[in-house]
């Protein structure tokens, strides 16, 4: 019975998973151990979008407040977008959201940030009615529109870094503050900044790319799952026609058309079942065959040998018991070996039927019940079992008559029956010595004898197990064997219920 965590499609679809697991975790290690890779730096213009957007919003809103709320406006937003807000302006004064003061750094790049080059050349503002003055702005003065124009190749027009103690991940963009009645537009820099490198979804939003992941996964599974069980199933199926096989049943026929190597291993188990078949009923056919031609030999001899004991004289007349014993031996081996051989009769010739198994078992009881051993029996009245009535007493009375040889002098012999699912169970148990464990699955084997406490010196050949498992496994039922804990033996037989 193979364990659903140890099946090949388990391992199959763990591998799989671990694979999956192995792919995802590898770009997260190498960019906690690369500081210098900045994932939302990764994801930069998705940020700059959305702070973008923001920037307007909130430039609109700062326009119709005073300085002194120009904070409560941040923190206003900063709200909405889970995310603190700081705006930094060219006089290097800020408002923000945050109580806490600007770390040195993150104020050095905002100076840096707002600091574009001017083009020399450029015209000077237009006066407060929108018409230019067409005098250039002189080489090194400021103009705000160089925060409108493309930057030179080579600099940075964004703000993306991280700080420690504590990590904080910030990220800004230039922006111009809407122009007051008497001032041009004035620039700024609005930073975002948070604890956490998706910026609680404002940096990077992990939900769409969550989806992509599972959809992916989703489609890897649809995919995966019919290959692999393309090739379980079929050794599934191959397995169990195998395990049929060594439970002596060779009747199976595996239908896999396909040209790969699990085809190939169908038709090969089918054409070793085949073979296998072929080979034992030659072999029992040939045992058959054999004993029935001794059997006429065997009874002259014995007539011979009978006649012979009366006519001989008494200083020889125990030499010629002694050959008798021989061949009385010699001729229960025949009778078991015809036994044995039609026991193994095509079940299309056995009639399987219905029968009382208390009345069968009784049967049996009184054919191998003797003085010397006491057999109880303990059935329920209203046990009927699916069998043939002569191969059932057969092979019941073969087991008492193996419990009686070995273990009748031990104690009582029981023969207990009881359903169990859609079966029923009939245990012959005795309370000799047993077989040691390593021998169990050997028993039932024709001319097989534990050594020593059952070999040819206590009158068995090694068929009576061999016979009743043939008799049980042409009524569809099995047979098994083992020691009992408390000491003792145990043959246990499976019958279908009727």
């Amino acid at each position: 019975m193979i364990r659903p965590v140890s099946s090949l499609f388990s391992k199959i679809v763990g591998w799989f998973f671990l694979n999956i697991a192995l792919v995802a975790t590898v770009p997260v290690i190498f960019i906690v151990f690369q500081p210098q890779v900045n994932l939302h730096a990764v994801f930069g213009e998705q940020v700059f979008n959305r702070l973008r957007t923001a920037g307007m919003l909130m430039a609109h809103d700062l326009k119709q407040t005073s300085r002194d709320n120009w904070s409560k406006v941040l923190a206003r937003h900063a709200e909405i977008h889970q995310v603190d807000f700081t705006l930094v302006l060219e006089d290097a004064s800020c408002f923000s959201s945050m109580e806490t003061n600007l770390p040195e750094e993150v104020i050095a790049r905002a100076r840096e940030a707002l600091d574009p080059k001017p083009h020399p050349g450029h015209l000077t503002p237009p006066d407060r009615f929108g018409i230019p003055q067409g005098r250039p702005v002189p080489p090194g003065k400021r103009d705000p529109r160089a925060f409108l124009e493309k930057e030179p190749m080579g600099k940075k027009s964004h703000l993306i870094m991280r700080t420690r103690h504590p990590v904080r991940y910030w990220t800004g963009i230039r922006i111009l503050l809407p122009p007051g009645p008497s001032s041009w537009p004035a620039p700024a820099l609005l930073l975002a900044v948070s604890d956490s490198v998706t910026g609680n979804g404002f940096f990077i939003d992990p939900l769409p790319w969550m989806i992509a992941a599972l959809a992916m996964m989703l489609m890897s599974i649809l995919l995966w799952i019919p290959m692999v069980k393309s090739i379980t199933r079929p050794l599934a199926r191959i397995t169990l026609a195998t395990e049929k096989i060594a439970r002596g049943c060779f009747h199976v026929s595996i239908h896999e058309p396909r040209s790969d190597e699990i085809g190939r291993l169908a038709r090969a188990v089918t054409h070793m079942a085949a073979r296998l078949e072929a080979f034992v009923k030659g072999q029992k056919r040939f045992l058959g065959d054999v004993a029935h031609e001794l059997g006429s030999p065997i009874a002259r001899i014995q007539f011979g040998l009978g006649a012979l004991k009366q006519r001989i004289q008494t200083e020889n007349r125990q030499r010629v018991i002694e050959v008798m014993e021989d061949v009385d031996h010699l001729s229960k081996l025949i009778q078991e070996l015809l036994a044995f051989s039609r026991a193994d009769m095509n079940n299309k010739t056995v009639r399987l039927e219905a029968i009382d198994l208390g009345s069968v078992v009784q049967t049996a009881v009184k054919r191998e019940n003797t003085p010397a051993a006491e057999i109880i029996t303990t059935i329920d009245p209203g046990i009927r079992v699916v069998a043939s009535v002569e191969l059932l007493i057969r092979a019941i009375a073969n087991l008492l008559r193996n419990a009686v040889k070995y273990a009748g002098e031990a104690g009582p012999i029981h023969v207990y029956a009881e359903k169990r699912n859609h079966g029923v169970a009939i245990e012959v148990r005795d309370l000799g010595p047993g077989v040691p464990e390593y021998l169990l699955d050997q028993l039932f084997e024709p001319f097989f004898r534990p050594e020593p406490s059952r070999d040819r010196d206590s009158g068995g050949v090694g068929l009576g197990l061999a016979i009743v498992k043939t008799c049980i496994e042409t009524c569809k039922g099995s047979v098994s064997a083992r020691n009992l804990k408390s000491g003792g033996f145990a043959v246990t037989i499976i019958l279908t219920a009727y």
